[in-house]
């Protein structure tokens, strides 16, 4: 839980802070934050503000907590709700030197560590978009060249396979939607931002798909069951199949990777697709195999089993977006977000919880009760502190909205 303090509220619990941090010093001027639970106080960080420049005095985080991120967030807490932009300084000789180019301070000729125009920055939307691109520009290599070649080599197998790829473009290029339109700022028609279209491109994607998959699927059925010509493929056909398997191995370690360390649950999904094409191209590999050496029908077989897996995906995506659009409720996340309150802060009681998803971002309400006897500005104080704490501590979090009610006797 972060919390910001007035300086009336530093002087009152200033005995808390003096058993943090022996050397704490207090300026009635000085902008305090903290981050704490219910065993009080982990760590403060103090700023002083001169004209569009904030100095950063002190930052302390206790010896047992340290390594632990705490420090980081608590900055980045205090910049999105107090700074959000102007210049921030750290005075020369400091000894947290490695913490500050860590953030992204440089150091200055004076020996000062700045970071200028600080805004917050959205490391998700670039990390992510440039492994979309990437696995955008690799997927399209892969159709053309399995597409192509499954004509030429007489291969169905490989032609479905390059298909699934095609279709892979098509997911790739909706989640490269979704991240642009996640952040172009809400305006007065969208109130709740643009994030939604994502779920429009991806019932688009997902019947796309299904058309894919069916037409695949229609003409290998056709070739068996009307009795056609079933052609050998060439053997030239399997280097193209273990190509692809190369390839989507490192998509999925670049996707697995970025969507862990940003949090983007779209990125996880279509890596954990990429894992599924591995073993579909290593499956049409056997299918060419089979076909070369035993019967040619197994060329058809796996184009079809290929063909089911585009349209298992096609469905799945259409179901997954509509559940965003219908706002269903993720009932793990909501309890996460209660145990976050329970553990994090004296709120006795959290209630009426919903969410509402748009995109990968998700609008938060909930009902909290605090003392009867209570003022209306430490109320909402202690919901504005809230809400800012579940943004930073959730990413894909994007709005808090607290509704207060009073204790009953």
């Amino acid at each position: 839980m972060y919390r910001s303090y007035t300086s009336q509220e530093v002087k009152e619990n200033i005995e808390q802070f003096l058993e943090l941090d022996k050397d704490f010093y207090f300026d009635a001027n000085g902008l305090y934050f903290s981050v704490e639970n219910k065993s009080g106080l982990i760590g403060y960080i103090f700023f002083i503000k001169k004209d569009n420049n904030y100095y950063l005095k002190n930052i302390y985080i206790k010896k047992e907590k340290r390594y632990k991120s705490y420090g980081s967030k608590l900055l980045s807490f205090a910049i999105n709700k107090k700074i959000q932009k102007g210049n921030l300084i750290v005075a020369k000789d400091t000894p947290i030197e490695d913490f500050l180019k860590k953030m992204g301070f440089k150091k200055e000729n004076a020996g000062e560590y700045v970071i200028e125009n600080i805004e917050k920055k959205d490391v998700r939307k670039n990390e992510g978009k440039r492994t979309v691109l990437y696995s955008i520009f690799w997927n399209i290599i892969l159709a053309a060249t399995k597409i192509s070649f499954g004509f030429i080599g007489k291969s169905r197998a490989l032609l479905a396979d390059g298909f699934n790829s095609l279709s892979d473009v098509i997911t790739s290029s909706g989640i490269l939607l979704g991240i642009h339109f996640s952040n172009i700022p809400e305006d007065e028609d969208h109130p709740f931002g643009h994030e939604r279209i994502e779920s429009v491109i991806g019932v688009i994607m997902g019947i796309f798909m299904i058309l894919t998959a069916f037409e695949l699927g229609k003409s290998g059925v056709e070739i068996i069951f009307l009795g056609k010509d079933k052609e050998i493929p060439e053997m030239s056909t399997i280097y193209f199949a273990g190509f692809s398997s190369i390839v989507k191995y490192f998509m999925y370690k670049q996707k697995i990777r970025v969507g862990n360390e940003t949090g983007n649950t779209a990125l996880i999904a279509d890596a954990k697709d990429s894992r599924n094409d591995i073993f579909a191209s290593l499956g049409v590999i056997v299918g060419i195999l089979l076909s070369i050496y035993v019967n040619p029908i197994f060329d058809i077989l796996i184009s079809i089993v290929v063909s089911i897996l585009i349209f298992k995906e096609g469905v799945h995506v259409i179901l997954e977006t509509t559940d965003t659009i219908l706002d269903k409720q993720d009932v793990d996340f909501i309890d996460e977000i209660k145990k976050y309150i329970y553990e994090n802060t004296d709120i006795k009681n959290v209630h009426d919880v919903v969410m509402r998803k748009s995109g990968d971002k998700i609008f938060l309400l909930f009902h909290i009760r605090v003392p009867k006897d209570m003022t209306v500005y430490n109320a909402h104080k202690i919901s504005d502190d809230l809400e800012y704490s579940i943004i930073e501590d959730f990413p894909t979090v994007k709005s808090v909205t607290i509704h207060l009610d009073c204790l009953m006797n």
